[in-house]
């Protein structure tokens, strides 16, 4: 029996820029440009996780003929002048009749976000240049909020996202309607947010309105990060005591009490009643080792690393690469510094004498950004 074909993602055309466009307009579709450069790290991820998905090239596929585009090389020069790109990677989709662009986005985005974005291209009303247009006119009509939120969240605008949503409160919704709280919860972050204190303030009308589950969660999304004395004038909920423990704990190694923080994370660690892998997530922003053995005492040094043993042994999502480069690191540090070094091979005191002199989860065609 014959295998299927295995699906790919996005046909990319390589043409000339005229022949793409040509391409593109003789099949009466848009020009769908991933403009990058060769050290963008957020570029290299959209290529190798995101456009390479049956689902996101089935779509592009069908809709757009699509062109990779290196600003730094040949044509693309002069056409990252002429389409604004200042930042990588950028997302142009471009009428071939015209050569003007008429929807952009950016940034590292997830499978749904990135098809999203591509849906917005083809539906005028939901295009960039004219949500921008429309809501610097001043038009608050709510369906244009929405997508106005949903597109300026889609690059990262956090503070276009915050003012119109308030527009959108003011104009009569409320957070207690379904698809404003789903809004909310996509886009509102931040445990200091009015709205996020209004679901505390609120929070038995909130748990009837949604359930105690999805409100819990979202209250502790939000309340991960930030001053303690806050979190502990907010509700009761579910997850509050564990992030107000990790909130402590942070401070104590960011002030460098590292033997305070030692001692809060073994109990924790020995605790049957924590969820190691929530703790191990947040654990992993705290101990990652310093390169420069003597930047932070032996004690902490050695601590670090036992946690790193603990992170990278019990992590169930094994194929997370960066659990392992710290470890790693961590061991090649720890052994450069042993002050008996008698029983410890060479090589590993000294930077290999062939191939590369670091250990670096780096991918190999990801070239060095420009020092200018």
């Amino acid at each position: 029996m014959a295998l299927p074909l295995r699906a790919e993602g996005i046909a990319f055309f390589h043409g000339t820029w005229q022949e793409t466009l040509a391409k593109a307009k003789s099949e009466n579709k848009l020009v769908f440009v991933d403009f990058y450069t060769q050290w963008c790290g957020p570029c290299l991820n959209m290529a190798q996780t995101v456009f390479v998905l049956p689902e996101v090239g089935a779509f592009y596929n069908a809709n757009f003929v699509s062109a990779k585009i290196d600003t730094e090389n040949g044509e693309g020069i002069e056409l990252a002048k002429k389409y604004g790109v200042r930042s990588f990677p950028t997302y142009v989709f471009i009428d071939p009749a015209t050569g003007e662009a008429v929807h952009r986005s950016s940034s590292r985005q997830t499978e749904e976000q990135f098809i999203a974005t591509g849906k917005a291209a083809l539906t005028p009303t939901q295009r960039s240049f004219y949500l921008i247009e429309e809501y610097n006119k001043g038009n608050r009509e709510p369906q244009l909020l929405i997508d106005y939120i949903r597109y300026n969240h889609s690059i990262y605008q956090r503070k276009a996202v915050e003012e119109a949503f308030d527009a959108l409160i003011a104009g009569g919704a409320k957070l207690t309607d379904q698809n404003i709280w789903d809004l909310f919860v996509e886009v509102i972050s931040g445990m200091d947010n009015k709205y996020v204190q209004q679901v505390s303030k609120e929070y038995s009308l909130f748990c009837q309105t949604f359930g105690k589950k999805a409100v819990d969660a979202k209250l502790v999304k939000e309340t991960m990060y930030g001053d303690v004395a806050l979190l502990d004038s907010m509700c009761d909920f579910e997850g509050k005591a564990f992030n107000r423990k990790m909130i402590e704990v942070s401070k104590l190694v960011y002030s460098k009490q590292y033997d305070k923080a030692a001692v809060e994370l073994d109990a924790l660690i020995a605790d049957p009643t924590v969820d190691q892998q929530e703790l191990i997530q947040r654990m992993k922003f705290l101990v990652r080792v310093p390169r420069g053995y003597k930047s932070v005492p032996a004690t902490w040094f050695y601590k670090s690393v036992e946690y790193l043993r603990y992170i990278a042994y019990n992590q169930t999502d094994r194929d997370d690469a960066n659990i392992h480069q710290e470890y790693a690191a961590a061991l090649e540090e720890l052994l450069r510094n042993l002050p008996d070094k008698t029983q410890v091979p060479a090589v590993l005191l000294t930077a290999p004498k062939y191939g590369k002199k670091g250990y670096s989860m780096r991918p190999d065609v990801l070239k060095p950004k420009p020092k200018h």
